[in-house]
């Protein structure tokens, strides 16, 4: 049997041709796994997920916080409600955990001012302003923001059941998102409820709809805004529809 030997040139244009087609497959999946620097839905539905987190000195924290000055004014040890009319508060909460095991950390500082308006002894409305840093470390993302809330409490007579809070929670910061393709971002996280009611009891969230809003820039400059609706269930937790895909908010780990 014989056997076919190339020629050197042979040989050499084909080495050339293979190592060509090998870099233009290198060059070819290079391109198709590039990444085009846009933030997808799911890391903005993130974002806004865990602007809720108690943990993260989120949303409800703010709102429980508040609440519970609402509540301890109206107990016996305390006297009547109508004795804070016109009785500026304030005070700062600080929390922090550094559970690296099962991959929560968080630290925040917020400061919470408020008065309550009345007329004429009989208590209207207690609005607070809830300002501060928050940061969190968390197995899908992390953040370092400055949050800012407006709470404003009306349901105070006694023959109410629930209290019913409006708010306008902002939380603006740097994101490093841990899910997908890691991108980070800077964003700005609106939360708007006018019909959020509290169990007076538990003060716990029962009932009401926000709007929320999410805006940024990713790091490679590519600017992305979204837009939903979320609907509190009652049960610690929430639904949250953005881009007609629905997400569970829950603020309850």
């Amino acid at each position: 049997m014989k056997t076919r030997r190339l020629s050197w040139h042979v040989r050499k244009m084909a080495l050339s041709l293979a190592f060509i087609s090998g870099l233009a497959l290198i060059v070819f999946s290079c391109k198709k796994d590039e990444d085009d620097g846009v933030i997808t839905a799911d890391e903005m539905a993130e974002a806004v997920v865990q602007s809720f987190s108690s943990e993260g000195g989120g949303l409800v924290i703010q709102t429980n916080a508040a609440l519970s000055v609402v509540a301890a004014a109206n107990t016996d040890n305390t006297g009547k409600l109508a004795d804070q009319c016109g009785v500026p508060y304030e005070k700062t909460r600080t929390s922090a955990n550094a559970d690296t095991a099962s991959y929560y950390v968080w630290s925040y500082g917020i400061t919470w001012t408020g008065m309550l308006t009345c007329t004429e002894q009989v208590p209207t409305q207690y609005e607070f302003k809830a300002t501060g840093r928050a940061l969190y470390d968390f197995p899908r993302m992390s953040s370092d923001d400055s949050v800012n809330n407006k709470i404003v409490v009306t349901g105070l007579s006694n023959d109410s059941t629930f209290y019913k809070v409006s708010q306008t929670y902002i939380r603006t910061g740097t994101q490093q998102s841990k899910i997908g393709k890691m991108h980070k971002f800077t964003s700005t996280v609106t939360v708007s409820s006018t019909n959020m009611y509290v169990n007076k009891t538990t003060l716990r969230i029962t009932s009401g709809t926000a709007t929320v809003n999410i805006k940024g820039e990713s790091s490679s400059g590519k600017s992305f805004t979204l837009s939903g609706t979320l609907t509190f269930s009652g049960n610690d937790a929430a639904s949250l529809v953005l881009n007609d895909t629905k997400y569970t908010v829950s603020w309850i780990r």
